[in-house]
């Protein structure tokens, strides 16, 4: 047993190291579109294949070793529980199944060879090792083993130490990122995994562990799309309460064998989260408040439910570090909290909830400061000394340039606490977060009711296909209306800053350009048809950009950057 604990632990280094080739070959793609910047930017590519090469084979070698183990080990702990065995040589089994598999696929070589070619191809070999799957399975492989034979887990002489887990980086990430990976754990109780994740960061048993899902506890959780999930612990008498809220879905379950029902289940959970962020946080209307009205609930419950010498503390990635931010501001619920590439508080949701937070003449000044802004740290100051306290105990932290960060200048948003920023010295990453630098307060409004117009259009709409059917017909109206006018001087300038913005940012590669005469003519194409001969500046769309700006978001994508030293905004 101890050698099959030895070859896991291994494989996942194995992991470890993929995910860290994986984000080197995403910040090595350039981005600036000429040959000087680019040649800086590309490390030397069979460098990197070396490594892939390297992991590939070491990977196959491993997952065969450990299946072998697993199928010979003999052990007093099987006759005691004879489902163990069998439970070890499936998750084995599927271990090997993934790494065939991928011998198997043949992904289409590039056409030019190119340095970038090769780099996007890397990064689609490593997308293709599916190492989610992979880690899934090791990990509770890793879990049957710690449950049912604690001998082999031995435990560190000091005592546990408060906040010790909190302050671990690698337990942040790993418990936030549990929340998106929870498909993949089906047969186990979340308090399983969480005792294995403790004694992998502190070497220490916890006594104590119970877990709290709000879509078990809240009947309108699951409606609304809000998740949550809480776990207390105690350690060597130290209670400690964790409370996770998930971002924005964007993990695909492939657990789920039937195509259109992955598909079905991917698009509803987004399209619940993106109602929210769009009508609670771009718009802050009142329509937006069912997740957060979710959330209250939970952490009313878990108030009750939870002793009274236990600390509370709160994590959230993205749209999860929004209500870590705003419950904190509005009921002082955290002892302590984390944020991971947060999406902000809307001022304008925060009055519906609390008007009584701050006094009638406060409001009206933060509204007035909040309404056309661009963030500055005199702002922010104004802003703090408007608020009940300086709340120091909740930490944002980001990568620089993540996409969440333009939420931070639209109308009526602000963060609460410490901000920490982390990017690399000598690198560039063109993404715009400052859009106030391109966009007026009309063209920043008009962007809004877009959004806020497109999910009126589909707030009736129950089933995945019918929000895609609805999505593509708001699409098709938008195109009437800009072909009818599109010679009006104001929707000629919006029409144009927004697409300065876009190359700037570059989401296309191409500077903008006027609007061809193609605009006015043949109304029967599809949109995509009919957009890409009308609007070359379509052509040149950047899916390299696209793309990055997602995986720097997600929490795969971004931990790499909090290993660098931050820039703190308090």
């Amino acid at each position: 047993m101890k050698e099959l604990l030895k070859t896991m632990d291994r494989l996942s280094k194995i992991y470890e190291q993929f995910d860290l080739l994986d984000f080197r070959a995403h910040k090595a793609i350039p981005l600036t579109f000429n040959k000087k910047d680019s040649k800086k930017l590309l490390p030397q590519n069979k460098r990197l294949y070396f490594s892939y090469q390297y992991l590939d084979a070491e990977k196959t070698r491993l997952t065969n070793v450990l299946l072998n183990q697993a199928i010979d080990v003999k052990d007093k702990i099987f006759q005691q529980n004879p489902e163990l065995h069998p439970k070890l040589i499936e998750k084995g089994l599927k271990l090997k199944n993934i790494d065939e598999t991928h011998k198997k696929n043949s992904l289409s070589m590039p056409r030019r060879n190119r340095k970038i070619n090769k780099l996007k191809q890397l990064i689609a070999l490593i997308d293709d090792e599916s190492l989610s799957l992979c880690r899934g399975y090791l990990t509770q492989m890793k879990v049957l083993i710690h449950a049912h034979k604690t001998e082999l887990s031995p435990k560190r002489n000091e005592p546990y130490v408060a906040e010790e887990l909190l302050k671990s980086l690698d337990f942040r990430t790993d418990l936030m990122q549990f929340d998106y990976d929870r498909y993949l754990y089906e047969d186990f109780e979340p308090e399983s995994f969480l005792k294995y994740l403790i004694y992998q960061q502190v070497q220490r048993i916890p006594s104590f562990v119970k877990s709290y899902d709000a879509r078990d506890i809240v009947p309108e959780a699951g409606e609304s799309g809000f998740s949550g999930i809480a776990y207390v612990v105690t350690i060597d008498d130290i209670s400690e309460c964790y409370v996770t809220f998930k971002g924005t879905e964007a993990d695909m379950d492939y657990t789920e064998s039937s195509r259109s029902k992955r598909m079905e289940k991917f698009i509803l959970e987004g399209y619940k989260d993106w109602n929210y962020n769009v009508n609670a946080i771009l718009i802050g209307n009142e329509i937006g408040l069912d997740q957060m009205n979710a959330a209250q609930k939970f952490m009313d419950y878990l108030t009750d439910v939870v002793p009274e010498n236990c600390k509370m503390y709160g994590l959230g990635h993205s749209l999860g570090g929004h209500f870590v931010q705003t419950l904190q501001l509005i009921s002082n619920c955290f002892d302590m909290g984390y944020t991971l590439n947060s999406a902000p508080i809307q001022l304008k949701q925060v009055k519906l909830l609390k008007p009584d937070l701050i006094s009638d003449k406060n409001w009206e000044r933060l509204f007035t400061l909040t309404e056309d802004k661009t963030i500055t740290t005199a702002l922010n100051n104004e802003i703090r000394k408007l608020l009940p306290r300086e709340y120091p105990e909740i930490i944002n932290e980001s990568f620089q340039q993540d996409l969440t960060q333009i939420f931070y200048e639209l109308p009526y948003t602000i963060w609460i606490g410490q901000k920490w920023e982390y990017n690399f010295s000598e690198w560039k990453y063109p993404f715009k977060i400052h859009p106030r630098q391109y966009l007026d307060s009309g063209e920043i409004n008009s962007y809004q009711k877009l959004f806020g117009e497109f999910f009126a259009r589909t707030q009736n709409d129950t089933t995945g296909r019918q929000i895609l059917r609805s999505g593509i017909s708001f699409a098709w109206d938008r195109m009437q209306l800009l072909r009818r006018d599109i010679d009006k001087p104001e929707t000629a300038r919006y029409f144009f800053d927004y697409s300065n913005y876009l190359y700037k940012s570059g989401i296309f590669k191409d500077e903008p350009q006027d609007v061809s005469k193609y605009f006015n003519e043949d109304t029967e194409s599809s949109v995509w048809k009919s957009s890409r001969r009308e609007w070359p500046f379509l052509r040149s769309l950047n899916r390299d950009m696209l793309e990055l700006s997602i995986y720097f978001h997600i929490i795969y994508g971004t931990k790499h950057f909090l290993k660098k030293n931050p820039r703190v905004k308090k």
